[in-house]
């Protein structure tokens, strides 16, 4: 599912924007990015964590799936900068991307911390 998300992503992102819908709600796409990033993080520390992680496990994916996401993130935006054909990068991009990213940091953060206290409970 993380691969495919990646692929959507890739595809949405560096297709022309002639073939995409036409967005007239102002800094929309800062939101689509946010969603978008957040929802790639999530994605990737699940998959690098496997079914039953161990505590030094979900520490590393979580460090690898925010490299992962920064990284992917920026080289998007710099194709995006240098390929031209109506596409341009953008600094706030990048920030909504990281944005995204850093809101799922915490939301996997806050869930792990939950389901710790779940389970010492019963």
């Amino acid at each position: 599912m993380a691969i495919g998300w990646v692929l959507a992503i890739t595809i949405l992102s560096l297709a022309p924007p002639s073939d995409l819908p036409s967005i007239s709600y102002p800094h929309l796409d800062k939101i689509v990015h946010f969603i978008f990033y957040y929802i790639f993080f999530i994605l990737w520390y699940y998959a690098l964590c496997g079914p039953q992680p161990f505590k030094t496990v979900k520490k590393k994916a979580l460090f690898i799936a925010f490299a992962m996401a920064f990284t992917y993130g920026t080289v998007v935006e710099v194709l995006q900068y240098s390929m031209g054909k109506g596409r341009s990068g953008d600094v706030f991009d990048a920030l909504a991307n990281t944005a995204g990213i850093i809101c799922g940091i915490f939301t996997v953060i806050l869930w792990n911390a939950i389901n710790k206290t779940i389970k010492r409970a019963n």
